[in-house]
């Protein structure tokens, strides 16, 4: 049974000013921002957390400061995705240490998979990180068997679209009652904000609103002038 309910927020990465860093006061600046709003908990490293711009070591250490000032107040669930099953696993093992409720996996995103070593990856990740594991097929990689396959492996279950999206993706997808959702993490925002933007920039733009510096995206991704967003609302 995946016990997990509520509309969690998918949390931006903040950075230093450089962007050479994580931004260790600005990450507990912006849980207690949420918590002080009743947040009710937290997706680490989502596409609104630029997962692709970190290394794995900065992976871990957001999943480190997010729980240090959650204090377990809240629950966590990190998106384990990479390339590799034993990266992946490792992330997820990580994750399980630091007191994270649930891993986010999307099957490899490069390269050329079979549909039986998607589910094999998927098998191992949750068999050896103890953890519920949501598998995001965000690029629609996954037959129908496959998908079968998956949903049979104990502890494992699969995302849909969240009632307000128009796409599966880490920071945006149902599961059961578990909702991620990156409106959940900007205050006014809309869902014509996300869809067409990257949505970390566009996050990183609108919390200015709340006076919350987290630093710019990091390259390639720019920086969006706040009055682009808000003319196209």
């Amino acid at each position: 049974m995946f016990e997990l309910a509520g509309r969690m927020t998918p949390l931006v990465t903040p950075f230093t000013d450089d962007g050479a860093s994580i931004g260790e006061v600005r990450i507990a600046r912006l849980v207690r921002f949420y918590a002080e709003r009743g947040a009710e908990g937290f997706a680490i490293a989502t596409d609104t957390g630029e997962f692709t711009t970190l290394t794995f070591a900065e992976r871990k250490q957001v999943v480190e400061w997010v729980q240090r000032s959650c204090q377990g107040s809240l629950p966590l669930v990190v998106n384990a995705s990479t390339l590799a099953t034993s990266s992946s696993l490792d992330i997820a093992q990580h994750a399980a240490r630091h007191g994270a409720r649930a891993v986010l996996l999307m099957p490899p995103y490069y390269g050329q998979f079979s549909q039986a070593e998607h589910v094999e990856h998927v098998r191992v990740v949750s068999a050896y990180s103890k953890l519920p594991v949501v598998v995001v097929d965000a690029q629609e990689l996954l037959q129908e068997d496959a998908k079968t396959n998956i949903s049979h492996i104990p502890n494992v279950h699969m995302a849909w679209n969240a009632p307000n999206a128009p796409f599966v993706a880490t920071d945006w997808f149902r599961c059961y009652s578990l909702i991620v959702d990156p409106l959940a993490g900007v205050p006014g925002s809309t869902e014509a904000d996300f869809v067409l933007r990257n949505r970390a920039a566009v996050a990183k733009t609108l919390l200015l609103d709340s006076d919350l510096e987290v630093g710019k995206p990091r390259m390639p991704v720019q920086p969006i002038p706040y009055r682009e967003i808000r003319s196209a609302a």
